[in-house]
């Protein structure tokens, strides 16, 4: 839901920029358009001065009276899906369990041991546990202890051998290439088609940027359903409105109209698609942080990850408009929409084999089990 919330914000600026700048370029002209950009940075530097960052929040939390003591370890972490690996990770004086000391060895002194970035958070126990410990070996399984890039990038190359990691990141790049190509070609396609000045122009865009303000509902249904259900089915909703796309060709009010329909179908499409998949990427980010303790400190994996989301969006706000651009030029409105469709199919097949953490609910299935 949070998740939700914060990519509501960036979804609504990027669509709603040319709906807003539009109605000011008609009424104002020119100069106006940009006096309206320097305010918006003006009050978001403002803003930026209020953040309160973690190290701050921390000192605040160390001065609250302490809970109640309990049985249950005091460390006890809050994040609930985390548990069942947490509880098969940390040795306890009631579990058998047996470190192995071989495991703290420079990493490449042994190579029939595991690399060093995952052996310091593994435990064995004398009654093995494969689902327990199947999530670390999965992704150590896909990193050759001997690579290179592995000595030199331990934490990169962990986070880049996540597949859930890695669907996340192409979810969120098919998102926005969509939701670019928009930009680049949809205010060019209603002014040839229907005659719309910068007014019309922006005034269509409200279809496709309207869903965006339902970012908490969105987040809300991924946390009840699981994020690749609610991921899938954007998927599903935004290649059939991408493919009915395909019929609008002339001026008339029925055309235009059911344009209006067809992007508002897109608009909850894409939205469906980012809000689950962004979340699942920081739910992996918590997985590989208590997998790999050692690898990425105190810090955690998440400005890494971060990254990785912005270089997503990045290439994709390039890519999509010079594509959809150069399609549109060289053929047509309908053939435009067919590589958009085709893009939106193909993603969501990783999105159907790795997101929503199987693994995880294999481990919380054997808690059970065991309980």
């Amino acid at each position: 839901m949070k998740m939700g919330f914060i990519f509501s914000g960036m979804t609504g600026g990027i669509l709603c920029a040319p709906f807003i700048s539009g109605i000011v370029y008609a009424k104002a002209g020119y100069y106006p358009v940009y006096a309206m950009v320097i305010a918006v940075l003006v009050a978001d530097l403002f803003l930026r001065c209020f953040i309160i960052e973690k190290g701050t929040a921390v000192l605040w939390d160390e001065h609250e009276p302490e809970a109640p003591s309990s049985p249950e370890p005091a460390e006890r972490e809050v994040r609930k899906p985390l548990e069942p690996l947490r509880k098969h990770q940390a040795p306890s004086s009631e579990d058998n369990f047996v470190a192995h000391d071989h495991l703290q060895k420079p990493f490449g002194s042994d190579p029939e041991d595991c690399p060093s970035i995952v052996s310091t958070s593994l435990w064995q126990s004398t009654d093995p546990q494969p689902d327990a410990l199947s999530y670390t070996h999965s992704v150590a399984a896909s990193l050759s202890p001997r690579s290179w890039f592995m000595r030199r990038f331990p934490s990169t190359a962990v986070i880049l051998g996540s597949r859930r990691l890695m669907t996340a990141v192409f979810g969120v790049f098919v998102y926005m290439t969509v939701t670019a190509s928009f930009d680049g070609i949809l205010a060019l396609f209603v002014k040839r088609t229907f005659n719309f000045d910068s007014f019309g122009a922006g005034m269509i865009f409200l279809a496709l940027s309207t869903p965006a303000l339902f970012g908490t509902v969105y987040g809300a249904l991924s946390d009840f359903y699981g994020p690749r259900n609610l991921a899938l089915i954007g998927f599903i909703i935004a290649a059939l409105g991408l493919a009915l796309a395909v019929v609008i060709s002339h001026d008339s009010t029925a055309q235009i109209a059911g344009l209006s329909i067809i992007l508002i179908i897109i608009g909850i499409g894409v939205e469906l698609i980012l809000t689950p998949v962004s979340a699942d990427m920081f739910y992996e980010a918590d997985n590989l942080e208590e997998s790999y303790p050692t690898t990425f400190g105190e810090a955690g994996p998440y400005a890494q990850v971060y990254s990785l989301l912005c270089v997503a969006l990045g290439l994709a706000t390039a890519f999509g408009p010079v594509w959809s651009g150069f399609m549109y030029e060289i053929t047509n409105w309908g053939f435009t929409m067919l590589p958009l469709v085709m893009m939106c199919v193909v993603g969501s097949i990783p999105v159907y084999l790795y997101t929503g953490g199987r693994q995880e609910r294999a481990i919380a299935l054997a808690d059970d089990n065991d309980a």
